[in-house]
Parts: structure tokens; C-alpha cells; sequence
């Protein structure tokens, strides 16, 4: 096994001094709420679990997911299953297959015995939700596997079902659905009632303008300041961060399938080290910040460090621009290098543009 690293009202006076003084009237159900406000909180991943062949975890804001994996030494199958479902009383399940696009309806089969029949299209994975979804989910918590064939009755997917009533179990836990009527496993008589979590709030402007040109002696400077290496390196590529700020994304390494670079935020033609809210996640050397794989768009920068070429393993990260640093609005994790492309979340935040 492989892992990778109230609004205040006024009193109303009585109209003469021998009348009943009038009820002081109550807060107004309907003011307006309270404006956001950037929370400034320090990005906190959560670590992930593994349950026999089953990998689960849950973000910030609980909502969870659990995977399947590859059993050891046994070939990658054709799809993998994913398990999803949000906090919040109620909350429905969704099932995700990600890998080649089978003919739909798909039927959903545990131990040999059909549950559901269903499934749409969605991106790059084939999507199940609502009662159908949340009948498989159930059911295969106590199956030994469960088995996806498409509509011409082809079988496209065995999936081993060992670990998965763990990985469901420790889902109600950490949802606090465990002994209500809401739970997936850990069913009980208490209702589902435990509100959604909040989540953080980053606020990060528009960006507008444009890139500045970079001079190829500051190019050479900022590849010195990140110890980049000598040859073979990709060009430097330039976004605009607004306030005549430039982003300079400096491709140091190149690897097989990762490419490494340095961030420099570039004003008035002098550059330094682009900062972030949590650490862009890989195996860079401890004195210098690198992010792998780093692309930016809208204001949005994201990395992903793959732990090996078929990407089944690794973790993604998207940050927001403040106009200051970079701030960690969503990370996705998968630790076991064991088939499954559909990493789980495990930091997200509110954000406001």
C-alpha cells in the first residue's frame, strides 16, 4: 500500500397619561441580517481514514465522503464509487462512478440482489441521488459487494464492500446523526435535527487589469531566489492580480508528471515570494514554497501535487487572491494510491467576490 504524503426600536409614548402605556414592540423578525465579514480563520485540514477498502473523510463544514478502494495487489476496476452527503438535518446521498461512461439506466445490486436502477450524467462521472441512492447506501452496509451493471444488463464494476459499514458508521458520527432516524448505519428513533455546520468566509476582490511584461534579468533573478533549477524549464507565465500587481508563476522542476514552480507577486518591476494562509501541499524543500502543477484563473490559483502518474492519489488546492496573500478555499485529499481519482474534501470556505 502506497500513501502520499436586533435592530433597536423606539418606545411609543401614550397619547395622555391615563392610558395603558403601550407593549414595547420586539425585534423585527425580518431585519436585515448582519453584513459578512471576512472570518479570518486559519485553514485547518481534516485528516483522512481508512476503513479496509474504503477511504472516508469530511470537511469543515461535515460534509463527508467515503470511497472505494482497490483491494491490494488486485488491478484497478473499471469505475470506483463514491459516497457523498452534506451536514444538515435530512441531508440527501449521492453516488458518484467516475471512469469510461456506461449506457444508462445502471443497475445497483448488493450480494446479487438489485436495489436501484438509475443514474445521469454528470461531467466526467455518472451521478445516482435521492431515495435510490440512499437505499444503496444502506443496503450495502451490510453486503460483502456490491455490483453495477449498465443497461444492456453488463456487469461494469465489482466493487468489494469490506470497510464500508465502518466508513458509513464513522460518517453518522462525525455528522451527529449516529442513533436518529437520519442515520445511514447507526439508525436509533431520535429525529435528524443537528443543523448544518458554518462555514468561514474569505472575501477576495475582482481582479482586473493586466499582466505586466517582465524584464528576462528579473526572470533570472526570481529563478535564482527560488534555487531553480539550471535547464529544461517550461517558460515563465504571468497573470494580473489587480492594483498594477503582477503574478509570476516560475517553473523551477520538472518531474514526470508534476511540474514545481515559485510564485512572486510583481509591482513596479521588483518581485517577491507570493505568501499563503496554509502551505501548498507536496514535497518541496522546507525553505522554499512551491506549488505543483499551478495554474490561475479568476482569481483563483490551484495546485495539484500528484503522488503518482495515474493521479489516484495526491492532493488538489484552490486559494483565493485577498489582495494580500493567498487564502486556502478548498483542499482535496486522497492518501491510498489505490485507484480512486475522486479525492475527498477536506477544507472548503464561503466565498465572497
Amino acid at each position: 500500500m502506497r500513501r502520499f504524503l436586533p435592530l433597536a426600536l423606539p418606545l411609543l409614548l401614550p397619547a395622555c397619561n391615563d392610558e395603558a402605556p403601550a407593549p414595547e414592540p420586539t425585534p423585527s423578525a425580518t431585519a436585515s441580517p448582519a453584513p459578512l465579514t471576512d472570518s479570518a480563520t486559519p485553514p485547518k485540514p481534516l485528516p483522512l481514514k481508512t476503513f479496509g477498502d474504503w477511504a472516508a473523510g469530511c470537511d469543515n463544514g461535515a460534509t463527508c465522503q467515503a470511497g472505494s478502494l482497490v483491494p491490494d495487489d488486485s488491478e484497478p476496476p473499471a469505475l470506483t464509487l463514491s459516497i457523498e452527503r452534506a451536514s444538515g438535518p435530512d441531508a440527501g446521498v449521492t453516488l458518484r462512478l467516475r471512469g469510461p461512461s456506461p449506457a444508462l439506466p445502471l443497475t445497483f445490486a448488493v450480494d446479487g440482489e438489485a436495489v436501484a436502477r438509475g443514474g445521469k450524467p454528470h461531467g466526467d462521472w455518472t451521478e445516482l441521488s435521492g431515495e435510490p441512492a440512499l437505499a444503496v447506501t444502506r443496503k450495502l452496509a451490510n453486503g460483502r459487494t456490491i455490483t453495477i451493471a449498465d443497461a444492456g444488463g453488463k456487469t461494469v464494476a465489482t466493487l468489494p464492500l469490506t470497510g464500508a459499514a465502518a466508513a458509513l458508521r464513522w460518517i453518522d458520527a462525525q455528522q451527529g446523526r449516529g442513533g436518529t432516524t437520519g442515520a445511514l448505519v447507526a439508525l436509533g428513533k431520535r429525529p435528524d435535527t443537528r443543523p448544518a455546520a458554518a462555514l468561514p468566509v474569505v472575501f477576495a476582490p475582482t481582479i482586473r487589469g493586466e499582466a505586466a511584461l517582465l524584464d528576462p534579468l528579473l526572470i533570472t533573478n526570481m529563478r535564482q531566489t527560488a534555487t531553480c533549477d539550471a535547464d529544461d524549464l517550461p517558460d515563465v507565465s504571468t497573470k494580473p492580480l489587480g492594483n498594477g500587481r503582477t503574478l509570476a508563476i516560475v517553473p523551477c522542476t520538472v518531474g514526470a508528471y508534476n511540474v514545481l514552480s515559485a510564485l512572486f507577486v510583481v509591482t513596479r518591476g521588483a518581485a517577491v515570494p507570493a505568501t499563503f494562509d496554509a502551505p501548498p501541499a507536496g514535497d518541496a524543500p522546507d525553505e522554499q514554497t512551491l506549488v505543483f502543477n499551478a495554474g490561475f484563473a479568476d482569481g483563483i490559483l490551484t495546485a495539484d501535487a500528484r503522488g503518482r502518474g495515474l493521479g489516484d492519489c495526491g492532493t488538489t488546492q484552490r486559494y483565493a487572491w485577498d489582495g494580500k496573500r493567498f487564502r486556502l478555499i478548498e483542499q482535496r485529499q486522497m492518501d491510498e494510491c489505490r485507484g480512486n481519482i475522486d479525492y475527498i474534501r477536506i477544507w472548503t470556505v464561503r466565498l465572497v467576490r
